[in-house]
């Protein structure tokens, strides 16, 4: 490229160093929208639209440096030489020195550009301070902040554009607001609930109250404003997203597929209508919402995430030649290739083809898929008869991945256990401990694959050095208090222990279970028996069914006992704990008898 600055170039800087006096319409003030941000942290909310601002009224002439006049001719050099972190950082520069609101919006126009979240937050907040009664500043501020999370100040910014009837930022705040704690969500909550006294059919204000309310788990108030923007504007997408979302989630499925085919009837072309009612569908009929995303396909063939999603429903209905096709497009577009070769894997898996199954998932970036294709390469390694050739990978993982070693020893002692090579995982977590001598989930797999060995000595040590590092560490706690319990006669200081684990975790099964049998072996099984109802109530296991039964057959209730029996083998078919059990009590010799 030539050295010299170009014509465009230097005409667009003259314009600039002339002064404030004369401010440029052209490309140099092209206003922000919403869209130019980052998209809302909500399927329910549509990205604000606003028209171009009016130009800000011209401050007074104010001739710049040499030195200023220097820095800002190279920047428009770098630009053009495509240099724009040089760009930015002279213009971010000059925007303080200058206190020009022109220089400023220029660097906000170019931090936005560059995706340059600090320097674009700095550059915002200097233009609107400037120039505080600019609307395309506030405006550009407001996004900044909303981009850095700083949702209050944008609200405030936001409101002032209410004042003035300009187009406002409430949805987008609202819509960001879900990764704000519940103390900041409610302080916003107050805001728009004080805003729409004032203003009570503003459609914005309306959605956002609804999505935070949403976020705060308060979905009948929710619903409450979505319907109350829809009433206000019919034809409103985000409301419509917004009150089928929450009929969904209030298990109304019936009528949030009406409301979104009632709205896709007058807007056929809709995309996002379409693809919430593609979504809404793959909870109740996968084959409708293959279709659905086949049309949006074809509707935006180039987009990926669509080419993906249809592959994943179409791969969930079975559908191999369709889902084969979708993934091998995204490989042909370089587009979420990660994935479509961890599905494209598991389609060669399905179809008995290991070895391009195995190509596949060794091209699975880390990422959402790593881990499972990470498994999938082991469990095919060890069923094909290459144990070392899958502990070699998982060797090379961990050298590749050190601050993930720990999770990677966890989850490849999980497999060979499931394979049924006890030895070697039990190899492999000794190993892993030298390495990570702390590691409490790593001391627990041990101590539980011990367990299963009968080795109480070695799992209560185990455990017990959790407790060492770890003293409030409930499953530990719980863990331990239940092997002494069942497999020894240490029951007051098992009930100590599961005590504490209780105290600690008060409403996982787990735990009220040990409480219950704990109870029931120190001969108390009055009180033991709420404690096993409450946990069978949680979570119906067959341990938990197999307790529950024994103590109400010792109190006499033997046909709950029998259906709590039948329950827990309607869980697990195989259960061998509750023919055991029975077994012991005398269950079926009674039965016999009678």
């Amino acid at each position: 490229m030539n050295a010299s600055v170009p014509l465009v170039t230097a005409l667009a800087l003259s314009a600039l160093l002339l002064g404030c006096a004369q401010q440029p319409t052209g490309p140099e003030r092209e206003p922000a929208s919403a869209s130019e941000s980052a998209e809302p942290a909500s399927d329910t909310a549509d990205a604000a639209r606003e028209p171009e601002p009016e130009a800000a009224q011209p401050a007074p002439t104010r001739p710049f440096t040499s030195d200023t006049l220097y820095a800002l001719l190279a920047a428009e050099i770098a630009g053009s030489r495509q240099q724009f972190d040089i760009a930015l950082s002279n213009y971010l520069q000059q925007a303080h020195q200058t206190r020009d609101p022109q220089v400023a919006a220029r660097a906000t126009h170019i931090a936005r550009f560059l995706s340059a979240n600090n320097a674009l937050l700095d550059a915002a907040l200097l233009w609107v301070e400037i120039a505080p009664d600019d609307t395309e500043a506030q405006l550009n501020a407001a996004l900044a902040l909303v981009q850095n999370g700083r949702l209050q100040e944008a609200f405030e910014l936001s409101r002032q554009l209410q004042d003035k009837g300009e187009h406002t930022l409430f949805q987008n705040i609202a819509a960001s607001a879900a990764e704000a704690t519940d103390t900041q969500r409610e302080r916003l909550i107050d805001g728009y609930l004080a805003l729409l006294e004032e203003y009570p059919e503003h459609q914005e204000l309306l959605i956002g109250t609804g999505l935070l309310m949403q976020q705060q788990g308060d979905l009948e108030p929710a619903l409450n404003y979505a319907s109350r923007a829809l009433k206000e504007a019919p034809d409103s997408v985000a409301a419509t997203i917004l009150k089928a979302t929450l009929l969904n989630q209030l298990e109304r499925s019936d009528e949030a597929l009406q409301t979104v085919v009632g709205a896709l009837e007058d807007n056929p072309e809709s995309l996002r209508l379409r693809l919430q009612y593609a979504r809404l569908l793959t909870q109740h009929d996968l084959a409708m919402a293959q279709e659905q995303f086949e049309v949006l396909v074809r509707q935006e063939p180039r987009d990926p995430d669509l080419r993906l999603s249809l592959g994943i429903v179409a791969l969930e209905r079975g559908d191999t030649e369709t889902a084969q096709t979708s993934f091998e497009s995204l490989l042909d577009s370089d587009e979420h290739a990660s994935s479509a070769n961890f599905y494209l894997g598991q389609l060669a898996e399905q179809q008995g083809q290991n070895e391009e199954a195995l190509l596949y998932y060794l091209q699975v970036e880390p990422g959402s898929d790593f881990l499972q294709a990470t498994i999938n390469i082991m469990e095919l390694l060890i069923d094909s008869g290459q144990l070392e050739a899958a502990n070699d990978h998982m060797n090379r993982m961990r050298n590749r991945f050190p601050d993930q070693a720990a999770d990677l020893y966890l989850f490849q002692a999980r497999v060979l256990l499931q394979k049924g090579h006890e030895e070697s995982a039990e190899a492999l977590l000794g190993n892993a401990l030298e390495a990570h001598p702390t590691h409490s989930d790593l001391l627990y797999s041990r101590a539980m694959l011990y367990d299963q060995q009968g080795r109480l000595e070695a799992a209560e040590r185990d455990l017990r050095n959790i407790l060492t590092y770890d003293p409030h560490n409930a499953t530990a706690l719980n863990a331990l208090g239940y092997i002494l319990t069942d497999k020894t006669n240490r029951h007051e200081e098992a009930y100590e222990l599961i005590r504490q684990a209780l105290a600690l975790n008060p409403e996982e099964p787990a735990i009220l279970d040990s409480m219950g049998w704990v109870l029931y072996n120190l001969g108390r099984p009055e009180e033991a028996l709420p404690y096993l109802q409450d946990a069978m109530n949680a979570y119906p296991d067959q341990e938990i069914a197999a307790h529950l039964g024994e103590v109400l057959w010792q109190l006499g209730q033997k046909e709950e006992a029998r259906a709590v029996w039948q329950q827990g083998l309607e869980t697990d078919p195989d259960s061998e704990l509750i023919p055991a059990t029975r077994e012991r009590l005398g269950v079926d010799a009674e039965a016999a008898d009678q």
